[in-house]
């Protein structure tokens, strides 16, 4: 049984490491040709900036605004990626407003999320962390039951985990507020730079700075992916092994 689950621990982690080397080897080879590619695709490219002209000259910025809030309260119940609401910000706004935008709007949906958790509870993730072989990642982030500000701060970080059900979960545990508040942005802040510079750069798919950003987005989440299967991996036999020992210990216990 060991060897088995080390095997599925280092197959994941070799499919993980080949899908991302694979992507990063193609970006690479756009990046490289990025002049060509750009003189190819110009066509596309003069589409795109018409779309970006035509979203320019919508009615009011208040009404833009609006839009892009509404889109952050749908994304409070619909599975709508965070990642994609910051883009949107980006290619709308010049880069300082659209960052403005996002790191308010964001601050809303994480206070949404913690207000849900306290009156509702952890939801799936307390689901989830109640399974046996995740009870070591639940006892990880009560902390003594207070509340892991580390892992707070890294679930913002690392792109595949989603932040929606860390924000329940931080609620139900009702951690202090206002650490949550910082933490969360801290945490989230070099993601939602890279994603908000994606939006302004979208015009352009083709140039250094868009295909620098993908290939720092596919770097990050194919590295940090990597890291959670190994620890994962090597917590699990950890704690079959101590399983085994506990049940050879009971198995030739003496009972009087």
């Amino acid at each position: 049984m060991k060897q088995t689950k080390r095997h599925r621990t280092g197959f994941t982690s070799a499919v993980i490491l080949l899908v991302t080397v694979g992507l990063l080897v193609l970006l690479s080879i756009a990046l490289y040709n990025h002049t060509r590619l750009e003189t190819r695709f110009d066509t596309m490219i003069a589409w795109f900036s018409k779309i970006d002209n035509a979203i320019a000259q919508l009615d009011t910025t208040f009404e833009i605004v609006l839009c892009i809030f509404a889109l952050y309260i749908a994304k409070c119940q619909l599975p709508i990626p965070l990642s994609a609401c910051c883009v949107i910000s980006g290619m709308v706004f010049p880069l300082s407003t659209a960052l403005a935008l996002n790191v308010l709007f964001i601050f809303f949906f994480f206070t949404v999320k913690y207000v849900e958790g306290t009156f509702l509870g952890g939801g799936w993730t307390g689901m989830i962390l109640n399974i046996k072989k995740l009870k070591f990642v639940r006892d990880w982030i009560h902390f003594k039951g207070n509340g892991n500000p580390y892992v707070l701060a890294v679930t913002r970080l690392v792109p595949f985990i989603p932040v929606g059900m860390v924000s329940k979960y931080y609620g139900s545990m009702h951690y202090d507020f206002v650490y949550y508040s910082l933490l969360s942005l801290l945490g989230f802040a070099p993601r939602l730079f890279v994603y908000t510079k994606l939006g302004a750069s979208w015009t352009n798919p083709f140039s250094v700075t868009f295909i620098t950003l993908v290939m720092i987005i596919v770097a990050f989440s194919g590295i940090s992916s990597l890291i959670f299967n190994i620890f994962y991996g090597i917590r699990t036999r950890q704690m079959t092994q101590t399983l085994l020992i506990y049940s050879e210990k009971n198995k030739y216990k003496i009972v009087l």
